[in-house]
């Protein structure tokens, strides 16, 4: 697997959405779709637009450091920053990685956004880094959030216990879920159902992902 990656990020591209390398200047717009409900089972919480360009500076860090993609999620209609998405804890010797760190504009969650963002990310993932396998994780108590994953075709694992401690003191317990290479054409072959879903009832009606 070829370490430049991280210095030349790749833009990943489909009709509707780009994912783009996350950059300081993005922390703005990112601040603009920011909504507190978005920050509930996250490690931190982001309240002012200088925080939010210290969130997005630690990831633009961890890309230099070698240790992260994160991409700003565009939409092509409106040219519109409209959430951030990133693969990490990326080894390119044992091609694994972890897709998490997503969040989107509260008008985009539910809708076509998040299916395209995942089909994107692990098309990159087994198609062109060779990835074996590509982990998520999770609140234990997030449920909406493992019931997208596991509508993606993502095995769940077990729960890692005592996980984290989240800015605010609690400490989360993680639900854990893979995709390994095996399983990614039978993933593939579900995103193009769900896409001809979202073909057929429209953006505004689009299943939850």
């Amino acid at each position: 697997m070829d370490q430049t990656i991280f210095q030349n990020q790749q833009t990943l591209e489909h009709e509707k959405i780009k994912l783009i390398p996350l950059e300081v200047h993005d922390s703005p717009s990112l601040f603009e779709a920011n909504h507190q409900e978005i920050w509930r089972f996250m490690l931190s919480e982001i309240q002012t637009l200088d925080e939010m360009e210290q969130w997005v500076r630690s990831a633009v860090r961890l890309r230099e450091q070698e240790k992260a993609l994160p991409y700003a999620v565009l939409l092509k209609d409106g040219n519109r920053i409209i959430g951030t998405t990133r693969l990490f804890d990326i080894n390119l010797e044992q091609r694994s990685c972890e897709l998490g760190s997503t969040w989107y504009a509260k008008e985009f969650q539910r809708t076509f956004v998040n299916s395209v963002c995942k089909y994107l990310l692990l098309s990159y993932c087994f198609e062109d880094l060779g990835m074996v396998r590509v982990q998520f994780k999770t609140d234990e108590r997030n449920i909406p959030s493992q019931r997208a994953i596991e509508r993606l075709g993502a095995v769940k694992e077990g729960v890692l216990r005592n996980e984290r401690i989240l800015s605010s003191g609690y400490i989360r317990n993680a639900a854990v879920y893979s995709i390994v290479n095996e399983d990614w054409l039978k993933v593939k072959q579900g995103f193009a159902d769900r896409d001809q879903k979202y073909q057929t009832m429209g953006i505004g009606n689009s299943p939850a992902e």
